[in-house]
């Protein structure tokens, strides 16, 4: 069944859709009965089994702060399905070349709060990941590794895919995964392409975040895994299309991918697998070096040419070349970072730069920050921002990602990262 035919004014039939996705009780976070009291509890469990309930799930306290509870308003669990508030001001604005504060910033953590962990109010899964990114007023999630599961989050093997997307919601421990197969599960969002035999028993798909390129256009970047027998065979980096449809409810993305890949990934950087970002005028994509390369590097293209692979350039170390750069012949000179898992390069208002939140390649469960005034660096050293605890012993967090939309001064900022096994939490750092 088309679900883009779930229109707002179709209200009957979605609400039978919302009830095969999570049963009866999510009407009540659409249409709030009158004089009920809104729960506050920030579980998603609790969410899911609850529209009224007045239990609230208490967070760790950790350095003499505490969580906020979210709001009590009658309204907020209507707002788990519509835009998150985000930062009202544009990247645009600020030039290549002016900075509206000082540089380097004197960077001071007062205490960080952990949150706890990361589920989906519309369906069971374990995840992995969850780079973001804004189309128009709506927040993007890209995940990894999607594992179904039950209301237990049991191990019982249910199926899978290789990534997925859900939206932000004002909770940062509750997402929303707005389109469901028919057993109630995301299905992968970035496709494999029958016509050239990628085969989902061996094929897998990783995605980072999605970059807006236009009014509800953004570009997202792939990197293509041939896994048969669990071993990675890395094929290419490449590019797709991502459309948000803002006249179903929720609103729903849709993706297209611009051909196998782009990118090489035998004798090519991997653009884009670490993330991607909108700066003025271009987007840039950073990415691994390739098997036994330490290094990132990174490329760029104006926005409005990103959809066509020869507008590409390409930093050297010293300046922005056309000619690709091949990984035999690439160093030290040529990167931006070192040693880095994943992470994301964000604007903080806060500081006025950018920075670059994520997690480096030691296994050390830290939470890493940097500071640039540019897309190419140069990059301060490291700081921690939070050191985690492995949910297993000998295990790590990786993939740290900031969320700078709950917070538009930047003064706070929440960073969600995985523990493994596929466990996403969240912590707020808050600044002096």
């Amino acid at each position: 069944m088309d679900r883009d035919k779930f229109s707002v004014q179709q209200i009957r039939p979605f609400r039978k859709r919302l009830s095969q996705w999570t049963g009866q009780k999510i009407k009540d976070w659409i249409e709030p009965q009158t004089g009920s009291t809104a729960t506050t509890a920030s579980d998603p469990e609790t969410l899911k089994s609850t529209a009224t309930g007045p239990k609230a799930t208490s967070l760790e306290k950790h350095d003499n702060c505490f969580a906020s509870q979210p709001s009590t308003d009658p309204d907020h669990h209507r707002l788990q399905f519509s835009a998150i508030p985000v930062a009202n001001f544009s990247i645009d604005a600020y030039s290549d070349t002016g900075y509206p504060k000082d540089y380097p910033p004197n960077i001071n953590v007062d205490c960080v709060e952990f949150l706890g962990n990361v589920q989906s109010s519309t369906t069971y899964v374990k995840r992995d990941l969850g780079f973001q990114g804004r189309l128009g007023d709506h927040i993007l999630l890209s995940y990894g590794d999607t594992m179904y599961s039950d209301g237990n989050y049991s191990d019982k093997w249910r199926g899978m895919t290789s990534d997925s997307m859900a939206f932000a919601t004002h909770n940062p421990l509750v997402v929303v995964d707005p389109v469901l197969n028919d057993d109630g599960y995301p299905p992968q969002f970035c496709p494999l392409m029958d016509d050239l035999n990628e085969d989902p028993a061996e094929c897998a798909l990783g995605i980072t975040n999605v970059v807006e390129i236009g009014p509800n256009q953004g570009l997202i970047y792939f990197l293509l895994n041939h896994r048969p027998n669990g071993t990675n065979n890395l094929m290419g980096a490449g590019v797709a299309t991502v459309q948000l449809k803002t006249n179903t409810y929720p609103p729903r993305p849709s993706i297209k991918r611009l051909g196998q890949y782009w990118w090489d990934a035998t004798c090519e950087p991997w653009y884009g697998d670490i993330c991607a970002l909108r700066w003025g005028p271009h987007v840039y994509a950073y990415g691994h070096g390739g098997a036994n390369n330490p290094w990132i590097y990174l490329t760029r293209v104006q926005h409005d040419e990103a959809t066509n692979l020869e507008c590409y350039e390409y930093w050297n170390g010293t300046e922005w070349q056309k000619d690709r750069l091949m990984t035999k012949t690439l160093g030290e000179s040529e990167s931006v970072f070192w040693q880095i898992n994943q992470g994301q390069v964000v604007w903080s208002r806060y500081f006025g730069c950018l920075i670059f939140i994520y997690c480096d390649n030691w296994m050390n469960s830290k939470v890493l920050m940097k500071t640039s005034q540019r897309p190419e660096g140069p990059w301060s050293d490291p700081m921690t921002l939070y050191q985690a605890t492995p949910l297993q012993e000998g295990s790590s967090i990786y993939a740290a990602v900031p969320h700078p939309y709950f917070d538009e001064s930047g003064k706070t900022l929440v960073v969600t990262f995985t523990n493994h096994p596929n466990t996403v939490q969240a912590i707020r750092a808050t600044f002096d």
